[in-house]
Protein backbone atom coordinates (compact mmCIF):
# COMPACT_ATOMS: atom_id res chain seq x y z
CA UNK A 1 0.00 0.00 0.00
CA UNK A 2 1.47 3.24 -1.08
CA UNK A 3 1.10 6.63 0.79
CA UNK A 4 0.82 9.64 -1.46
CA UNK A 5 -0.53 12.11 1.28
CA UNK A 6 2.93 13.17 1.85
CA UNK A 7 2.89 16.76 0.30
CA UNK A 8 -0.39 17.55 2.09
CA UNK A 9 0.99 18.92 5.19
CA UNK A 10 2.18 22.46 3.21
CA UNK A 11 -1.14 22.84 1.35
CA UNK A 12 -3.02 22.78 4.91
CA UNK A 13 -0.74 25.40 6.47
CA UNK A 14 -0.76 27.37 3.60
CA UNK A 15 -4.27 27.22 3.94
CA UNK A 16 -4.31 27.63 7.13
CA UNK A 17 -2.04 31.39 6.71
CA UNK A 18 -3.81 32.19 3.77
CA UNK A 19 -7.32 32.65 6.84
CA UNK A 20 -5.30 33.98 9.50
CA UNK A 21 -4.11 36.83 6.85
CA UNK A 22 -7.39 37.34 5.51
CA UNK A 23 -8.88 37.63 9.14
CA UNK A 24 -6.06 40.09 10.19
CA UNK A 25 -6.61 42.33 7.21
CA UNK A 26 -10.45 41.82 7.97
CA UNK A 27 -9.79 43.33 11.63
CA UNK A 28 -7.11 46.23 10.55
CA UNK A 29 -9.73 47.46 8.17
CA UNK A 30 -12.63 47.21 10.99
CA UNK A 31 -9.94 49.31 13.00
CA UNK A 32 -8.97 51.96 10.97
CA UNK A 33 -12.62 52.33 9.45
CA UNK A 34 -13.81 52.83 13.03
CA UNK A 35 -11.19 55.54 13.74
CA UNK A 36 -12.36 57.41 10.70
CA UNK A 37 -16.08 57.28 12.03
CA UNK A 38 -14.86 58.73 15.87
CA UNK A 39 -12.53 61.23 14.23
CA UNK A 40 -15.84 62.75 11.52
CA UNK A 41 -17.98 62.49 14.94
CA UNK A 42 -15.36 64.20 16.99
CA UNK A 43 -14.89 67.23 14.27
CA UNK A 44 -18.78 67.28 14.13
CA UNK A 45 -19.43 67.47 17.89
CA UNK A 46 -16.62 70.76 17.80
CA UNK A 47 -18.61 72.48 14.96
CA UNK A 48 -22.01 72.00 16.60
CA UNK A 49 -20.42 73.47 20.36
CA UNK A 50 -18.76 76.20 17.84
CA UNK A 51 -21.79 77.16 16.02
CA UNK A 52 -23.50 77.34 19.87
CA UNK A 53 -20.67 79.82 21.11
CA UNK A 54 -21.20 81.91 17.93
CA UNK A 55 -25.10 82.17 18.55
CA UNK A 56 -24.20 82.65 22.15
CA UNK A 57 -21.83 85.31 21.11
CA UNK A 58 -24.30 87.00 18.53
CA UNK A 59 -27.16 86.94 22.02
CA UNK A 60 -24.49 88.92 23.79
CA UNK A 61 -23.94 91.43 20.99
CA UNK A 62 -27.64 91.77 20.61
CA UNK A 63 -28.06 92.71 24.51
CA UNK A 64 -25.10 95.11 24.54
CA UNK A 65 -25.20 96.83 21.11
CA UNK A 66 -28.17 96.19 19.31
CA UNK A 67 -28.32 98.46 16.33
CA UNK A 68 -24.76 98.40 15.39
CA UNK A 69 -24.96 94.63 15.63
CA UNK A 70 -28.07 94.16 13.27
CA UNK A 71 -27.13 97.20 10.84
CA UNK A 72 -23.33 95.48 10.05
CA UNK A 73 -24.31 91.77 10.30
CA UNK A 74 -27.78 91.24 8.24
CA UNK A 75 -27.06 88.58 6.19
CA UNK A 76 -24.19 85.72 5.67
CA UNK A 77 -22.26 87.89 3.31
CA UNK A 78 -22.04 90.34 6.07
CA UNK A 79 -21.21 87.97 8.94
CA UNK A 80 -19.41 88.30 12.30
CA UNK A 81 -16.14 85.96 12.22
CA UNK A 82 -15.32 84.33 15.11
CA UNK A 83 -12.89 81.73 16.04
CA UNK A 84 -13.57 80.36 19.04
CA UNK A 85 -10.56 78.62 20.71
CA UNK A 86 -7.45 76.97 18.33
CA UNK A 87 -9.22 74.10 16.88
CA UNK A 88 -9.66 75.71 13.31
CA UNK A 89 -12.29 76.30 12.74
CA UNK A 90 -14.66 79.60 12.16
CA UNK A 91 -17.88 80.66 12.75
CA UNK A 92 -19.85 83.36 11.08
CA UNK A 93 -23.11 85.20 12.76
CA UNK A 94 -25.13 87.10 11.81
CA UNK A 95 -29.03 88.36 12.74
CA UNK A 96 -32.08 88.88 10.72
CA UNK A 97 -35.25 90.98 11.64
CA UNK A 98 -37.07 92.10 13.74
CA UNK A 99 -40.27 90.26 12.89
CA UNK A 100 -42.60 91.11 14.94
CA UNK A 101 -40.36 92.30 17.59
CA UNK A 102 -37.91 89.43 17.66
CA UNK A 103 -34.52 88.54 15.86
CA UNK A 104 -34.07 85.42 14.09
CA UNK A 105 -29.88 84.35 14.95
CA UNK A 106 -27.97 82.50 12.70
CA UNK A 107 -24.52 80.90 12.50
CA UNK A 108 -22.50 78.55 10.57
CA UNK A 109 -19.15 76.71 10.93
CA UNK A 110 -16.47 76.10 8.72
CA UNK A 111 -13.73 73.68 8.85
CA UNK A 112 -10.70 71.63 7.36
CA UNK A 113 -12.40 68.17 6.82
CA UNK A 114 -8.66 66.72 7.07
CA UNK A 115 -8.07 68.56 10.52
CA UNK A 116 -5.62 66.78 12.38
CA UNK A 117 -7.81 66.30 16.08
Amino acid sequence: MKKYNKGIAIFIALMLLFLLSLAAIAVLLTAYNYNNICEGQTRRLKAMTSAEAGINYAYWQLRTDLTNFTNDHYSEATADTVTPGSNGMTVKVWATGPVSGRYTVRSKVTYAKTQAI
